[in-house]
């Protein structure tokens, strides 16, 4: 008996070092990646500067408290060292979780070998890679699906005390992101008669430890809104003015900014080139078939709702924010795709693991392609086209 248990607690500590192991090996390979993309293009843009100024003093985020939890971090990174290099290390931080986010939510609503691919066709997406380097609040907006994650995590986790404190500090945290309010009636409509079920074994303890944090951390935001209700506009994501006109050609900017072009944008972009590259669009394009074959499974309907909302904040002027927002599950569609080609190739020799494996070779090959033209795209061509030069001109050094 004894020996049974020596034995038990020995695999016990073998899987937790692995798993140590794999997680430092993560934390490595995102630090390298930083160190890497931070630095191209070698200067700085306006709107970094701009941000570093909203983010000097605890009283100015207090004015402005929109995407507060960014800005606080970036005082603080920006207090141990003045560059911009410290506020693009915030906003890849929020890239990190959001790759997190996207294996976690993948793995457990397909499988560990498309979560794989998914998650290396998400990472080294131009826009998704050019998005996690620029020091704005335009990284914020990937928090919708990072709680999404989250709230899958206390679905499906055991735990009655730690995660729902963390789910419900996430929630105060995401309302800080403008427009997060919209995300959240989605929930509403989808999962109204559930939210029993989201924290039904959790203890009462631990839901009102983490409710007063919350209502703690919202607090300055509310108080603003009384304040000053312009931001309150700001949060809704409302233009000041807008033309009814100009409307339905707007609505279209950001499911084409997809497939077919994107609006003209240097910071994160070159020339109009669409999010996805031939091989992505494709798989996309799949995996949209695919989830017509799902239309009841609640993601989907939340996936419906996030697009809906990305169109109607791109008719009313938002289109990058809204394509941004919508990028994480976007490649929730391309995990779809990459699934069906999977089992269709499956079902074509459901008993030949040499015919099978190839199969996987073949999409893996796919992907490997999506990845090695957008790295190119990012990494050797936006850099240098005279449009990103014009913009990124100022030092990075914050005065």
């Amino acid at each position: 008996m004894n020996k049974k248990i020596q034995d038990l607690r020995d695999k016990l500590l073998s899987y937790c070092r692995l798993e140590l192991f794999i997680v430092l090996l993560v934390i490595i390979g995102f630090l390298g990646v930083f160190l890497f993309i931070s630095k191209i293009p070698p200067q700085a843009a306006a709107i970094e500067h701009s941000t570093a100024e909203s983010a000097r003093s605890l009283e100015s985020i207090f004015q402005n408290p929109l995407n507060a939890p960014y800005k606080i971090l970036s005082l603080v990174t920006t207090y141990l060292s003045s560059t911009i290099l410290m506020l693009r290390l915030v906003s890849f931080l929020f890239y990190a979780m959001a790759c997190v986010a996207v294996f976690y939510a993948i793995k457990h609503w397909h499988s560990k070998q498309v979560a794989i691919l998914t998650i290396l066709v998400f990472s080294t997406n131009s826009i998704v890679l050019a998005t996690a380097r620029l020091g704005a609040t335009l990284a914020t907006v990937l928090g919708w699906f990072i709680f999404a994650a989250l709230l899958l995590w206390q679905l499906h986790s055991k735990s009655n005390k730690i995660v729902p404190i963390i789910v419900l500090v996430g929630l105060a945290a995401l309302l800080y992101t403008p427009g997060a309010l919209w995300f959240f009636l989605i929930l509403a409509i989808v999962y109204w008669n559930r939210f029993k079920n989201l924290f039904k074994n959790v203890r009462r303890n631990a839901l009102l430890i983490g409710s007063i944090i919350a209502l703690i951390i919202i607090s300055p935001l509310v108080i603003s809104f009384v304040r000053d209700p312009q931001i309150l506009r700001f949060w809704l994501l409302l233009p000041e003015t807008f033309s009814l006109g100009d409307i339905p050609r707007s609505i279209l900017r950001v499911p084409s900014a997809y497939i077919y072009r994107m609006p003209a944008e240097p910071l994160i972009n070159v020339g109009r080139l669409p999010v996805f590259d031939l091989s992505s669009g494709i798989l996309f394009l799949i995996g949209l078939n695919a989830y017509r074959k799902k239309i009841k499974l609640d993601r989907t309907r939340v996936m419906i709702g996030i697009a809906i909302v990305g169109i109607i904040l791109g008719g009313l002027g938002q289109e990058f924010i809204a394509i941004i927002l919508i990028l994480p599950f976007a490649f929730s569609v391309v995990a779809a795709g990459i699934e069906f080609l999977l089992d269709e190739w499956k079902t074509v020799f459901p008993k030949n693991p040499i015919a099978i494996s190839f199969g996987v070779l073949l999409i893996t090959c796919v992907v490997l392609f999506s990845s090695y033209y957008q790295l190119t795209r990012f990494l050797v061509v936006w850099p240098q086209t005279p449009e990103t030069r014009e913009v990124y001109k100022y030092p990075r050094i914050i005065q």
